[in-house]
């Protein structure tokens, strides 16, 4: 079993390895069901990957928030009018109400504290306009970092119950016990895919 702490390396070292790295597929499938090319949230942004490719896909302003400036200097390429970049905790984010098109949240709902997490998610399903689009990840109860203070896990059933107050489109446990992380470092990832409509 890999705990987090033996294999993260830390967010400056996450960005440098996934730095250039194409949108996740999750999301491609998740435009297809956006309503609209308005305003969209990418949530945990990291190396701003996902991030350039919404603004290529031509959202009028996309927000990249993020807990540390880990990207400053890719942040500094992108087009300033329809770009903010957002140094916060996803917890002290104000989210604003019907607000976004598609909030993307790709592998950072679990970095959410679970004694915050109803409540920040709650706050991030209510900044969807109708018919907007959620999708991300949920880490799952048999995943090699379940129980890592300050991250949130669920079990199926919980995860599902997460979702309850949406629409789910596609949602998809994956269980992967012989994986690895972006690293090379071995990993056990246990995880729900979701596509879900406002």
């Amino acid at each position: 079993m890999a705990s987090f702490s033996e294999s993260f390396q830390g967010w400056d070292k996450y960005v440098e390895n996934s730095k250039g790295q194409p949108p996740r597929d999750l999301l491609g499938r998740a435009l297809q069901f956006v309503p609209g090319r308005g305003a969209a949230i990418d949530v945990g942004a990291g190396a701003l990957n996902d991030t350039r490719f919404l603004l290529d896909e031509g959202f009028a302003s996309v927000t990249a928030l993020d807990s540390a400036p880990i990207a400053q200097d890719i942040a500094d390429t992108l087009p300033a009018d329809r770009f903010r970049y957002v140094i916060s905790t996803f917890e002290a984010f104000d989210f604003p109400v019907a607000a976004y098109d598609l909030v993307n949240a790709q592998y950072a709902l679990p970095y959410i504290h679970p004694d915050h997490f109803d409540t920040v998610f709650a706050r991030i399903s209510a900044s969807l306009k109708p018919g907007g689009i959620l999708t991300g990840q949920l880490f799952g109860n048999f995943d090699d970092w379940a129980g890592t203070p300050g991250m949130s896990f669920h079990t199926l059933a919980q995860a599902r119950a997460v979702l309850s107050d949406l629409r789910p489109l596609e949602f998809e446990e994956n269980d992967e016990p012989n994986s690895q992380t972006l690293s090379g470092k071995a990993k056990h990832w246990h995880y729900y895919d979701f596509i879900a409509r406002r």
